[in-house]
């Protein structure tokens, strides 16, 4: 008989990424009988739920299909069982509330503390620094004083707020003077937002989800204001195809993989990949295909395509071709992008194409000068709001991000930016660090893998580094 020494490992972050991860940890630790501490740093009342899903805001839906949404790896259907229990009309293909979504999370994870007592440990806190310690331990000193000793470390940080409007904008088109209850660099300040001037106009920065989901929460508030999204293409997420329109021809999976490698293996570059892709989707649409298929089946090989190319190709992608892919690949609800639609078509909101070229606030009427210089045009047009909202997407510079952890281990070197500042640096076995027993799982694995920000990706990763941090 082998017996085993309790390790403790220590999780910072309760969203997803920590929250999948504990639960693997705890179902494979009681699988193998190995006498196991885990130990999960986040806000409580947040802990399982994490920013995406931590809403009682039933404007904001799922952009995944119930069908696609499971915490395991190996149990696709279990949300869409979890969903049966509140309605058993709902299906694979269905769209939910986040907040369900929430309290499924933190239902299996409190499941699975259930099942082994004594296994897991929550703490309220917040980890400010964590330093080496003897014989491979860390040491993690937390916000409150308290301090954690762990034999294993994993970072589960999820996406950081947006750098500033006038960090991105500079001082010759951002004014210092506007109020900052005016200007909300955090979207996921839900406060900031619904304390903003409900008498007058909103110009949202951004236009992707969560633009989309600010725009949602704002006009569901009264008296009724005119939004303005702008962007540099003007362009916001496809839907999903509706409900009750299924795939017509077979998957694609298998020929759009043997197609993509032999093209990357003979010529690795963005404007190939990109007219095979094309081609791909041309042939499809002839057989009565929808482009989505073509879409869905790049994403199981959307790893081994990013590793493959070339830093002056993923530079190139990041430049030039992103935004083709985010609008298309990260897709909305039919129900959401219906009522978007609708309120385009109000003049309740609009969306423009174009750069901020000033914001200026003027006093008098506690208004904010704003001027855009419009996409493929000379002209510049002129407007007044009474607020601005950041929503132009997470910063994943991480010499530039406001969490102090984060920033003190840069500074030392246990945490490293990839060649192309998408996410942080990590081997093949999620250590982001040549000393032992710090891991890292989130959305920063983009850097790597480039498909790592979804639940279907990161459940496996999850799966992945509990069978690594175990095995260590």
């Amino acid at each position: 008989m082998t017996l085993f020494q309790e390790k403790t490992v220590a999780i910072i972050g309760g969203g997803f990424s920590g929250t999948a991860t504990a639960i693997n940890l705890l179902s494979q630790a009681g699988e193998q009988q190995m006498p196991l501490r885990v130990v999960l740093i986040d806000r409580t009342d947040a802990t399982g739920k994490g920013l995406a899903y931590a809403t009682e805001d039933d404007n904001l839906v799922l952009n995944v299909p119930i069908g696609n949404m499971s915490v395991f790896a190996d149990r696709p259907d279990d949300f869409l069982d979890y969903c049966h229990e509140i309605d058993a009309a709902l299906n694979p293909g269905s769209f939910i509330f986040r907040r369900v979504y929430g309290e499924y999370l933190k239902t299996r994870l409190q499941q699975a503390q259930t099942a082994r007592p004594g296994m897991l440990l929550l703490i309220d806190d917040q980890v400010e620094d964590l330093h080496p310690g003897p014989a491979g331990q860390w040491l993690l000193t937390c916000v409150s004083g308290k301090q954690i000793r762990a034999d294993r470390v994993v970072l589960a940080f999820g996406h950081f707020a947006p750098r500033s409007i006038a960090d991105m904008l500079g001082e010759k088109i951002f004014s210092s003077t506007i109020p900052p209850r005016l200007c909300v660099d955090n979207p996921w300040d839900i406060c900031a937002v619904d304390a903003l001037p409900l008498d007058k106009d909103v110009l949202i920065v951004g236009t992707g989800h969560t633009a989309i989901d600010i725009l949602f929460r704002l006009v569901s508030s009264s008296p009724p204001r005119k939004i303005v999204m702008i962007s540099r293409h003007g362009e916001s997420p496809n839907g999903h195809r509706k409900a009750g329109e299924f795939v017509k021809i077979p998957p694609l999976h298998k020929e759009i993989e043997v197609t993509v490698k032999s093209l990357l293996a003979r010529l690795p570059t963005i404007r190939a990949l990109l007219s095979a892709v094309r081609q791909l989707i041309r042939q499809h649409g002839a057989q009565g295909g929808n482009w989505r298929d073509v879409i869905n089946g790049l994403r199981q090989i959307t790893p081994d395509i990013w590793m493959a190319l070339p830093f002056r190709e993923r530079a190139r992608f990041l430049r030039h071709v992103v935004y083709h892919w985010d609008v298309r690949r990260h897709r909305l609800a039919p129900i959401a992008i219906r009522r978007l639609e609708g309120l385009v078509a109000s003049g309740r909101v609009e969306v423009i194409a174009g750069r901020l070229t000033r914001l200026n606030f003027l006093e008098t009427g506690n208004e904010i000068d704003v001027e855009v210089q419009l996409r493929g045009a000379q002209l510049r047009r002129s407007m007044r709001v009474g607020s601005v909202i950041n929503c132009t997407g997470p910063n994943y510079d991480i010499h530039r991000v406001s969490n102090l952890l984060v920033s003190r281990l840069a500074k030392r070197g246990l945490l490293q930016q990839d060649a192309v500042k998408i996410g942080f640096a990590v081997d093949d076995r999620y250590r982001c660090s040549t000393l032992p027993n710090l891991y890292y799982i989130g959305p920063m694995l983009k850097a790597r893998y480039w498909e790592a920000i979804a639940v279907p990706e990161l459940r496996v990763h999850a799966r992945n580094l509990a069978q690594i941090v175990l095995s260590a």
